[in-house]
C-alpha cells in the first residue's frame, strides 16, 4: 500500500522510521511548510499528496486543527484511510469523519490520539462488543504526572517542576494544555465516543493542575495519599458524565503509583470488573508504533470499526464525589462538611460544586478527595 505523511515534526519523523520496517508499505511522500518543500519527496501540496488516486493510506501528524481537518476531510471524501494521532482535531471531528468513512469508504482510525503507546482504544473497541463499559480513570498526560511526581517525591514547586519539565522535553513552551487539562479534555472527549458508542456530548471543562502547591502536597502526605491528574467517567443507560480533575488518591491506589511521565488507565465493565493498562502516552516512537499498528491493521483488513450509533447524554449527577477545596474565601454558605485551615471538604456533591466554588473564588484549588 501507498501512504503519505502530513507533518514532519516529532511524531512524523518517528512514523517516516517505522514505516522502513513495514513490507508492503510504501511513503511515498511527506507535507511539510513550504520552506521545506525543496528537500526530497517533500512537498507543500497536501491536498494534492491526500487525494491522489495511488494514496492509499494517510498520516496525519500535524499540530492544531487546520490545515488537519481539511486534509483529512478531503482524504476521506477520496475513500482514503486516514491515521492520526492528532487529539485535538478528532475530539471535536470524530462523529463527521466516521461518516465521512463510511460513505467514501475509507477509514478512520485514531489509536495514537488518546494514550500515546498505549493501546487503550483499542481495548475499548475490543471489549465494548460483548458488553457496555461501565466507565473508566486514568492518568492520560505525562506532563503533568511528572509534575506531580516531582512535587510529591522531591518537594519541588510546581513551577520548578516545570521548568524541568521543559527543560527535559515532557512540556512545551507553552504548558498551558498540559497543565490546565486541556489536552486531556480532548482525549476524555475521545475515549467518551469510543467506550459509550455515542455521538458528541459537552463534557464538564477541566480543572487542571496549576492551582496545586507544596502545601497540598504536605497535606496529601499527611492523609496517607498521593495527587495525580485523572480523568474520571462513568455511564450509566442512556447517560454519562465524566471528570477531570486533580484527585487525592490513596497511596495504595494503582493511579498513585505511576511514577514520572507514564500514563495509565482502568477500564470497568462487568464481567472483568477492571483491567489496568500502563505505559508511555507520548514520545516519538510509542506514538509511531500505536500508528503503524494502525497501518498494519489496515493492510491486513482487521481494523476495529468506531460505531457511534448513539445519542447518550450527560448528567453530572451520576458522579457525586467527595471534594477537597482549598481557598482563602468564605465557602460556609456552599454547605461543606469540615473546614479547617483554609480547606473545606464537601462529601457526596456532583460537580456543580466546581462552578459554586468558582463563583466564589476563581482561584480556589478544587479536587477529588477518594
Amino acid at each position: 500500500m501507498n501512504a503519505v505523511l502530513l507533518g514532519y515534526g516529532t511524531i512524523g519523523k518517528g512514523v517516516e522510521i517505522l514505516c522502513r520496517q513495514v513490507d508492503g508499505l510504501d511513503l511515498k511522500e511527506v507535507f511539510v511548510l513550504p520552506q521545506f518543500v525543496d528537500l526530497p519527496y517533500f512537498s507543500n501540496n497536501g491536498e494534492e499528496m491526500v487525494t491522489r488516486e495511488d494514496t492509499d493510506i494517510v498520516f496525519e501528524c500535524l499540530s492544531g486543527t487546520e490545515p488537519a481537518n481539511m486534509l483529512i476531510t478531503k482524504a476521506l471524501e477520496h475513500g482514503k484511510h486516514v491515521i492520526t494521532s492528532n487529539k485535538a482535531v478528532v475530539s471535536p471531528n470524530l462523529e463527521r469523519y466516521v461518516e465521512l468513512a463510511k460513505k467514501h469508504g475509507g477509514s478512520i482510525q485514531i489509536e495514537a490520539s488518546v494514550a500515546g503507546g498505549i493501546p487503550f482504544l483499542d481495548a475499548v473497541l475490543k471489549l465494548q462488543k460483548l458488553e457496555d463499559i461501565d466507565g473508566y480513570e486514568g492518568i492520560f498526560n505525562g506532563t503533568s504526572n511528572y509534575i506531580l511526581d516531582q512535587m510529591q517525591n522531591n518537594g519541588m514547586a510546581l513551577e520548578t517542576a516545570l521548568k524541568q519539565a521543559q527543560a527535559l522535553g515532557y512540556a512545551e513552551a507553552d504548558p498551558t494544555n498540559d497543565i490546565e487539562g486541556i489536552d486531556v479534555f480532548y482525549k476524555a472527549n475521545i475515549t467518551n465516543m469510543l467506550a459509550y458508542q455515542t455521538k458528541n456530548d459537552t463534557i464538564l471543562p477541566p480543572l487542571g493542575i496549576s492551582k496545586l502547591n507544596t502545601k497540598d502536597i504536605e497535606l496529601a502526605k499527611e492523609n496517607g495519599k498521593v495527587i495525580r491528574h485523572i480523568a474520571r467517567s462513568v455511564q450509566e443507560g442512556n447517560e454519562f458524565a465524566t471528570i477531570i480533575a486533580p484527585v487525592f488518591l490513596s497511596k495504595d491506589n494503582y493511579l498513585a503509583n505511576v511514577p514520572s511521565n507514564y500514563n495509565a488507565q482502568l477500564l470497568h465493565a462487568h464481567s472483568f470488573d477492571q483491567i489496568g493498562y500502563f505505559g508511555q502516552g507520548a514520545g516519538q516512537l510509542a506514538t509511531a508504533q500505536a500508528m503503524l499498528a494502525n497501518a498494519l491493521d489496515t493492510m491486513d483488513g482487521t481494523e476495529r470499526a468506531i460505531d457511534l450509533k448513539y445519542d447518550k447524554k450527560v448528567n453530572n449527577d451520576l458522579l457525586k464525589e467527595d471534594w477537597i477545596v482549598r481557598s482563602g474565601k468564605d465557602l460556609s454558605g456552599l454547605g461543606p462538611d469540615k473546614a479547617e485551615d483554609g480547606y473545606f471538604f464537601f462529601e457526596k456533591r456532583s460537580p456543580d460544586l466546581i462552578g459554586d466554588v468558582q463563583k466564589i473564588d476563581t482561584d480556589a484549588m478544587i479536587a477529588l478527595w477518594k
